[in-house]
């Protein structure tokens, strides 16, 4: 009884809750029923709007080892006029694009502590992450041989993931947090990259950071280089 008592006293726990509010960038590819290729959206020239996130991350500690997961869920919405390149080559002038993304990112791994100096630590990680998307095209206008279009495609993409995470203590209180890791499989290529100035209380941490997140699956895939970037701002609490 005291063994299990004295294990349980090892663990720490930590619950974060911020909010990231990234702008678009990258293009996404629609291919049409029966056509011979496909039609090239710039979503960052459409995207206007933010409309609904959901954000938090989990960590369990035991000496060096630890286990992560953050969850995030991003609601995107614009309707702007566009030209859009179909498959025959030619160009649609002035279509209205009306726009709806909504997807999950999961991170799950964990971590080790590599090195430590008092309150600053460098912890390797490994882990895995899914990004479930969706998207609905709906394209108007055009002219009167013009026919307007609906187009909705989806992709859930699990990839490997390694990198590094961690802080920089300037002095009791203000540190600078950093996180970094790179990874494959579903796409062709996924990173992601956060660093910012954060502030330590006895209860937790308060963070102001920036955070990026690059897809690429290449091809004729849907994700032709998405990317999200943007300030996030966060609260830890530690027990």
């Amino acid at each position: 009884m005291g063994a299990s008592a004295a294990t349980a006293a090892d663990w720490e726990y930590g619950v974060s809750i911020y909010g990231w509010f990234p702008s678009l960038s990258g293009d996404l590819k629609y291919s049409p029923p029966g056509s011979g290729g496909g039609i090239d959206v710039d979503a960052s020239k459409i995207i206007d709007a933010l409309q609904m996130t959901f954000m938090g991350s989990f960590e369990a500690r035991n000496g060096d080892w630890s286990g992560f997961t953050d969850v995030i869920y991003l609601k995107l919405a614009g309707d702007k006029s566009r030209s859009v390149s179909v498959p025959t080559g030619a160009t649609r002038t002035l279509l209205d694009a009306d726009l709806d993304m909504k997807g999950w990112l999961w991170t799950l791994g964990g971590a080790y502590r590599l090195w430590r100096n008092q309150a600053s630590h460098l912890d390797v990680l490994v882990g895995a992450r899914l990004f479930s998307l969706d998207t609905d095209l709906k394209l108007t206008g055009g002219g009167p041989r013009q026919r307007d279009g609906k187009l909705g495609r989806s992709v859930d993409l699990w990839d490997a993931l390694l990198g590094v995470k961690g802080r920089l203590a300037l002095n009791e209180q203000w540190f600078l947090p950093y996180y970094l890791d790179v990874g494959t499989g579903g796409s062709d290529l996924t990173w992601q990259l956060s660093a910012g100035l954060g502030y330590a209380f006895d209860w937790g941490d308060v963070t102001l950071d920036y955070r990026y997140l690059d897809y690429d699956q290449g091809g004729d895939k849907l994700l032709q280089g998405l990317a999200f970037g943007g300030p996030k701002l966060g609260v830890s609490f530690r027990f």
